[in-house]
């Protein structure tokens, strides 16, 4: 018995060490990694809404009526006029899990632009989300209507669809849909 509860001290002690060690690394960590976070979403803010000078995240009281699924908004600036939002959505129903990403919403709800921030889609497929040819085709979008996708993208309130990737196109689509839903509560 004495054998056993030695050992335990040991293993008790070792694990009470490496835990120290993890939160310790920890604490020097998150906030180089917090910083590098802040410095993606304020690049992909700028390829978003490339006209604001400022983004201004919104108060508290719209933050809560905004859907689950929008992480965060934040109010394009130009000068102190508000030219529009950016969101930062977290879209279900992609085919590796959510996507997120970011997307810019002028005045007239029309998109300013699309930027994947992190996804889980499979690579040549999903993926491609991140290449031009998406991006340029989401930019200018129409969110009067309810955002749709089609296979050439003919109509003001349509992206072109992704072929082989229809779980991607309908996660973004859907994102799409989730601002617009939240543009009506930011009135």
């Amino acid at each position: 018995m004495n054998k056993t509860l030695v050992l335990g001290l040991k293993l008790l002690l070792i694990t009470a060490v490496a835990a120290l060690c993890l939160s310790l690394t920890n604490s020097l960590t998150s906030p180089v990694i917090e910083a590098k976070r802040q410095e993606e979403l304020s690049e992909a803010f700028s390829k978003v809404y490339p006209d604001a000078e400022t983004f201004d995240e919104i108060d508290r009281a719209q933050k809560d009526k905004l859907p689950e699924e929008v992480i965060n908004c934040y109010k394009a600036m130009k000068g102190s006029d508000n030219i529009g939002y950016v969101f930062e959505i977290s879209a279900p129903g992609g085919y590796g899990g959510n996507i997120d990403f970011t997307l810019g919403v002028d005045k007239d709800k029309n998109v300013t632009g699309f930027q994947a921030l992190s996804h889980q889609e499979s690579a040549g497929f999903g993926s491609k989300i991140e290449e031009e040819f998406f991006i340029d085709g989401v930019k200018g979008v129409s969110m009067k209507d309810e955002v749709k996708a089609s296979e050439n993208g003919n109509e003001d309130n349509e992206i072109v669809a992704i072929s082989g990737a229809t779980y991607s196109t309908n996660a973004v689509v859907g994102g799409i849909n989730i601002a617009r839903d939240a543009l009506e509560n930011l009135k």
